[in-house]
């Protein structure tokens, strides 16, 4: 996806070692932690690729290798005594695939935490790619829960920029009696800008 090397992965070791190091940033989005593994301008054209059908050999390869390992060291090391879920943003299937429900379903594997599938669901199905804060905040993505209620869960989205997804979706799942201990995002923009 990124240099014309031949390589089954869907990125070779030599791009894997330049574009894909770990930086684990963090930010708060209405009082949750939300880990994001990578600075977004680094790798937004790999990012991007969930515009298009192949993006979903990049995104399964992210919730493989990054996600997975993440969340079951989380549960290994996680004293609670109630099961801990995984929910994505907004499932939708576009371009025959979802980036977020790979990421969901690859990163729960053998993880120890239970994937939730398609109850998050935005009834507004708005692209918010380049637009400013203004707009989301006008145009919210009216975000309806249908999973079961009083869960622990681990919140899984694939881009934080401005935090509004995030917090629409935190305020419906809070509503709902559902704990999130924090979420995970592949990228974060840190000056708010998805282009």
């Amino acid at each position: 996806m990124s240099c014309t090397r031949i390589c089954i992965k869907p990125i070779c070791s030599k791009c894997e070692a330049i574009y894909l190091k770990p930086e684990m940033l963090e930010k708060e989005v209405a009082n949750l932690e939300v880990i994001s593994f990578f600075d977004y301008y680094l790798i937004s054209e790999l990012v991007k690729t969930k515009y298009f059908l192949n993006g979903y050999r990049f995104y399964k390869y992210i919730a493989k290798k990054y996600f997975n390992p993440f969340i079951k060291s989380y549960i290994d090391s996680y004293e609670g005594d109630k099961d801990i879920y995984i929910i994505g943003v907004d499932e939708n299937v576009k371009r025959g695939y979802s980036n977020i429900s790979s990421l969901v379903h690859y990163g729960s594997k053998n993880s120890g935490a239970k994937a939730i599938h398609n109850v998050l669901k935005a009834k507004n199905s708005i692209q918010y790619a380049g637009k400013s804060l203004e707009y989301r905040l006008n145009n919210p993505r009216d975000f309806k829960y249908t999973g079961p209620k009083n869960i622990d869960v681990i919140l899984i989205d694939d881009v934080v920029t401005t935090g509004t997804t995030l917090e629409e979706a935190i305020r419906v799942l809070n509503e709902s009696g559902v704990n999130i201990h924090f979420a995970l995002t592949v990228a974060n923009a840190t000056d708010g800008l998805d282009y």
